[in-house]
């Protein structure tokens, strides 16, 4: 068998890749960066938009007030009226509504 010339240089090149990986890998002698890293927090604007309605929100009462009184007046004084055929469509309502998203 004869050795050629060629086969050599192949060696040496992969040998000089070897040694440009190790060069690549050790540590350098740069001072770190001093400067301490932090972290971000980005609020998208749907998120903005939901927290600003959630604020709204809590600004409104539980319960209305001025709704009540009059309603209680309107019990004490004997001329509230009951629409039947209204409650009975509105607890239809929510309940296909419930039954829908769920």
């Amino acid at each position: 068998m004869e050795i050629e010339k060629n086969q050599g240089i192949q060696i040496d090149a992969y040998v000089n890749q070897v040694h440009d990986k190790n060069k690549l890998g050790a540590p350098k002698d740069k001072p770190e960066n001093s400067a301490a890293k932090t972290d971000t927090v980005v609020i998208s604007d749907d998120a903005k938009r939901i927290q600003e309605a959630k604020m709204q929100l809590d600004g409104i009462p539980d319960i209305r007030e001025d709704k009540v009184a009059q309603l209680k007046k309107q019990i004490e004084n004997g001329n509230y009226e009951i629409n039947a055929e209204k409650i009975a469509d509105k607890l239809i309502k929510e309940h296909l509504t419930n039954d829908v998203l769920k």
